[in-house]
């Protein structure tokens, strides 16, 4: 839980974005970052940071890129780092270092919007896409590890970032009558383009630890749904047997109140008569 908490939480920092919705720790600052979730697919590869992303994503790698700015220590302390530790991982990550005012990276640091973020500056980025790791100016090599998320994690975070709603299914086996309200939810037309399925096997231990931090329990032999919303917040978990229209009675009873399930958004609180009130200044109460 705390290897979330950590990652999410620089990576807000590495990249000036502030979102003002509540979210998990375990996947907040992850989905916290402005740039989307990355379909590398449809990116032309017109420098040498889309180009490493595209050949990380066929090898089924993750991708370290390593913005700077200035050739100095701190840049070669860090890239020292960097280097040594995908050394250790090759059949998993890849590097690329991009000198952020060298106009052949422009379109990478354009894309990722890190022309004033503390340099230097690690993005990880999944083989699907999804940026599921930020770290300005001084890391080791155990946050760059902790980068390296879950299947499940890294599915979730590419939908958050490319602002869907995701219904994450958990269980060990299903069959064609589990989930079938999920389903029902996903292909409903109001809902079809900003919603997204993603499923987990609980028995994939890699994956414990991302279920731990949304409070399902790997053991249990019963599916669950969990509803999140970007930027990651976990806002219902319903057994496998939830129907559509109680999905959507969950979702609207939420967006009715500015403190969904009594936890106001991270900088604000509600207020004596229900308003919200962004930074946490609530003007009196009328009466």
């Amino acid at each position: 839980m705390r290897r979330f908490d950590s990652l999410l939480q620089s990576m807000a920092a590495a990249i000036f974005v502030a979102i003002s919705l509540a979210f998990t720790p375990a996947i907040q600052a992850q989905q916290s970052l402005t740039p989307s979730a990355v379909s590398v697919e449809a990116e032309t590869a017109t420098d040498s940071g889309m180009a490493a992303m595209q050949a990380a994503a066929r090898d089924g790698k993750y991708l370290f890129m390593y913005f700077w700015k200035q050739d100095d220590q701190q840049t070669q302390a860090m890239q020292n780092v960097l280097q040594s530790t995908v050394g250790k991982m090759s059949d998993t990550a890849e590097v690329v270092s991009l000198q952020i005012t060298d106009p052949e990276n422009s379109v990478t640091v354009s894309h990722f919007d890190v022309s004033r973020a503390p340099m230097p500056l690690v993005l990880a980025i999944a083989p699907n896409g999804a940026i599921t790791g930020g770290l300005p100016v001084k890391f080791d090599e155990q946050q760059l590890r902790a980068s390296i998320v879950s299947r499940g994690a890294a599915d979730c975070l590419k939908s958050l970032q490319e602002q869907k709603l995701v219904l994450l299914n958990v269980k060990h086996e299903s069959d064609a009558n589990a989930f079938a309200g999920v389903r029902d939810f996903v292909q409903d037309e109001r809902f079809a383009k900003a919603s997204q399925i993603v499923s987990i096997d609980p028995g994939d231990k890699s994956e414990h630890a991302f279920l731990q931090s949304l409070k399902v329990d790997p053991a249990s032999g019963k599916g669950v749904t969990v509803v999140l919303t970007p930027p990651g917040q976990p806002v219902a978990t319903f057994a496998e047997d939830v129907t559509k229209e109680q999905i959507v009675e969950k979702l609207t009873s939420m967006t009715s109140s500015c403190c969904p399930d009594g936890q106001c958004a991270p900088g604000s609180q509600c207020s004596p008569d229900g308003t919200c009130c962004p930074g946490g200044s609530c003007a009196p109460v009328k009466k």
